[in-house]
C-alpha cells in the first residue's frame, strides 16, 4: 500500500488558459493558404514566397501542427484544448504558458509568414491546399 502511494502519479487536469480566454482569436477558425508537401516522414514544407522570392518554408513542431490542422473546421480554442489533451491522455501536465506559446505561433504564421489566416466562419479548403502536392500529381 505504501509503495503504491509512493509510485502513483498524481492525476493531472486541464489548466485554465488565461491567455486564450483573453485572446480575440480564440473563436476564430484558421485555414492554410499555401500548397504544402511532406519533406520527410515527420516534416512538411510549404511552398510560398518571401520578399517576392519563391521559398520552401519548414517549421518547428508546433507551427507545423497548427498548419496541418488549419483546415477551416477547427477554432483556435478547440485546437489548443485538443493539443493540451494529448498531454493529459498520457497523464502529463500541460506545459506552463502552453496557450500563450501556441497563440504566439498562430500570430507568427498569420502575420509574419502569412501562410495561415483567421476566419469567422467554417470553410473548406481547395484541393490544391488541402492535399499534399505529391497527392495531386496526375499520372499520365
Amino acid at each position: 500500500m505504501i509503495l503504491r502511494k509512493l509510485f502513483q502519479k498524481k492525476k493531472v487536469s486541464m489548466p485554465v488558459f488565461e491567455s486564450l480566454e483573453a485572446s480575440t482569436t480564440k473563436n476564430k477558425f484558421f485555414v492554410r493558404l499555401k500548397p504544402w508537401d511532406w519533406l520527410t516522414e515527420k516534416e512538411i514544407y510549404v511552398a510560398s514566397k518571401l520578399n517576392d522570392r519563391p521559398t520552401m518554408i519548414t517549421m518547428e513542431y508546433w507551427p507545423q501542427q497548427i498548419y496541418l490542422f488549419a483546415n477551416g473546421q477547427v477554432t483556435v480554442s478547440e485546437f489548443i484544448h485538443s493539443m493540451a489533451k494529448r498531454f493529459l491522455d498520457w497523464n502529463n501536465p500541460v506545459p506552463e504558458n502552453f496557450d500563450k506559446i501556441l497563440l504566439e505561433e498562430f500570430e507568427a504564421l498569420v502575420n509574419e509568414v502569412k501562410i495561415v489566416e483567421f476566419t469567422d466562419l467554417k470553410s473548406d479548403l481547395p484541393l490544391e491546399i488541402e492535399l499534399p502536392m505529391s497527392k495531386q500529381l496526375i499520372k499520365s
